[in-house]
């Protein structure tokens, strides 16, 4: 995985950690266990280790009791604008 992707799965796993403790107040335990997903998996999605499964982000997009659509709005808003995976050239 390059740097720059890196840094995304983290800012993601970030964002989802940020809205999973503000948005149900559970611990990534028992949000995990309330929503099939292997606690290992939520961890290190979380804190951005490994980049997130589709079923997994559909798991937690349901977890907060949203579409992923909606899951994808609330993580990019957290972004900054200026956040680009591909480099400069590739635009």
């Amino acid at each position: 995985m390059k740097d720059i992707e890196k840094e995304y799965c983290i800012k993601v796993g970030n964002a989802i950690k940020n809205l999973r403790a503000e948005n149900t107040k559970k611990s990534a335990r028992l949000f995990a266990f309330e929503n099939d997903i292997p606690k290992t998996t939520l961890w290190r999605v979380e804190s951005g280790e490994n980049e997130a499964q589709l079923v997994t982000l559909k798991k937690i997009a349901e977890g907060f009791g949203w579409k992923m659509s909606e899951l994808f709005s609330h993580i990019e808003e957290t972004m900054s604008e200026d956040f680009k995976i591909f480099a400069p050239e590739h635009y």
